[in-house]
């Protein structure tokens, strides 16, 4: 069991939540300002339980984290970072997350995931042909920055190596870009927005149902038994619809039958047909509708949350468990005022 050392905002705590989901034991450096707004609230009963939570004059930074294996540190920009000295730390692994890095002429510009992603080129491809960028909603952009901290913390630890780790959000945010920048420089092209209408695959978009939407992404290989799905089966022998390629020469016509197809179809009809045809469709759901999925329900997905309150909330859990084993109820703790290491 590694000792985890986390100061910083979401990103760094969404890294110390994978280390405490993993069993380590981590400790967090608390503004001493209570969250204020309700998604603030929501966030820290969500990245903070199972920590060790204490006031940021609780004890000199350095002194926290000569009791630490990794030491994981989000700052606004480079200086804000190296002010705290870390260098100078004797923790074996220091991970650094600031929006554009240690190094660079941007490392002090501020930043926020809404301006990374535009920056970036995301916003660019986000949205409909046409119209303006689209951004992406919360934080989405510290939550990837925190995977690629935690993979590279434990790397080094696995190594035995002693590192400084500069994570740069801007450049976590290129590289899950894809293929994008690759086919712009190898062959002068660009995603174009698109939408929900993915352009390449036909029919792959969302579809207007009796109570709500459902997503159809179909691949070549799904095309027959999207038919059965749609119960259009003339569709297999329609000239215009027999290989992708000329259903993307006849999208709007295609688009128009499926929409007629499935606008009296409710979402739980949806859901079977999808099932007996072994097809990928995903129908648009509530959050209501998502915590009572019993798909997840099966798999202890979601977590007891005790808030500072004794109150119990539902969170979801991370991605992964270990050994089949069940995610375990967490504590949110009160943070501790006392001067401790």
């Amino acid at each position: 069991m590694d000792r985890i050392l986390e100061i910083g905002g979401y990103s760094a705590g969404f890294c110390g939540r994978l280390f405490a989901q993993a069993g380590h034991q981590v400790t967090r450096v608390e503004s001493p300002q209570p969250p204020a707004w309700a998604s603030q609230q929501a966030m820290s009963l969500f990245l903070h339980p199972g920590k060790r939570r204490v006031h940021a004059d609780a004890a000199p930074l350095d002194e926290l984290a000569a009791a630490a294996d990794i030491v994981v540190i989000e700052a606004a920009t480079a200086d804000a970072a190296l002010a705290l000295g870390f260098e100078h730390w004797s923790t074996p692994v220091k991970v650094v997350i600031t929006p554009f890095g240690l190094t660079g002429p941007k490392r002090n510009w501020h930043a926020t995931p809404s301006t990374l992603l535009a920056m970036g080129g995301y916003s660019q491809i986000i949205g409909d042909a046409g119209r303006a960028p689209l951004s992406l909603p919360g934080h989405y952009v510290e939550f990837q920055g925190a995977q690629f901290a935690y993979s590279a913390a434990n790397g080094c630890r696995f190594a035995g190596a002693s590192n400084v780790v500069d994570i740069s959000l801007y450049e976590c945010l290129l590289t899950l870009s894809q293929f994008t920048t690759v086919m712009w420089s190898c062959a002068n092209r660009i995603r174009s927005r698109h939408g929900s209408d993915f352009y390449w695959v036909v029919p792959s978009n969302l579809f207007a149902c009796a109570d709500g939407w459902v997503y159809i992404n179909t691949v070549p290989t799904f095309w027959d038994a999207m038919t059965t799905f749609l119960q259009l089966p003339e569709l297999i022998i329609d000239a215009r619809f027999t290989d992708n390629d000329l259903r993307m020469q006849h999208r709007d016509a295609l688009h128009e039958l499926i929409a007629q197809a499935l606008a009296t179809v409710s979402k739980a009809e949806i859901r079977e047909r999808a099932i007996a045809a072994r097809i990928p469709a995903g129908v648009v759901l509530t959050f209501d509708e998502v915590l009572e999925d019993e798909h997840l329900g099966e798999r202890n997905f979601w977590q007891s949350i005790e808030d500072t309150d004794g109150r119990h909330y539902r969170a979801p859990s991370l991605g992964f468990c270990i050994d089949g084993r069940a995610r375990a109820p967490m504590t949110l703790q009160k943070v501790a005022p006392e001067r401790s290491v």
